[in-house]
């Protein structure tokens, strides 16, 4: 099994992006309709509950790709697959979707420094026990 190569990771997570907006259109039009229409306030408890709505809505697009066959829409059309342990792969997937956050947080320097790592995985794969393969 071929390591994915860094390019092609960050291709699929380019078109993964754009399947993420239209979710989160979508996340959005449930949440003004079940707040009778109005706009979200850009404070206060709404807004929270509105920003972790839309997190809980990305995280589920990723967890559930990587957890029933391992590959995104994004990933798909790049030929990679993301391979999890049978053991805890919902558990593994909800962890590697909080540490790619962090992962974005830190500016994707976890995920450029893989390119130093002779099987392309970064710290948090590493770590998880998960390889992204060339398909």
């Amino acid at each position: 099994m071929t390591p994915a190569p860094l390019w092609r990771r960050a291709a699929a997570l380019f078109y993964d992006s754009l399947f993420v907006l239209a979710v989160l259109m979508l996340a959005t039009l449930i949440f003004v309709a079940a707040n009778g229409g109005q706009a979200v306030p850009p404070n206060g408890i709404l807004s929270t509950v509105y920003r972790l709505w839309l997190l809980l809505w990305v995280g589920a697009y990723f967890v559930l790709f990587w957890y029933w066959g391992g590959q995104t829409p994004g990933m798909k059309v790049w030929h990679i697959q993301v391979l999890l342990p049978q053991q805890q792969r919902l558990r593994r997937s909800i962890a590697r979707f909080f540490l790619g956050l962090l992962s974005l947080a830190l500016a994707g320097i976890p995920f450029w420094l893989a390119a130093r790592d002779p099987e392309r995985r970064d710290l948090w794969d590493r770590r998880l026990g998960v390889r992204v393969i060339r398909r």
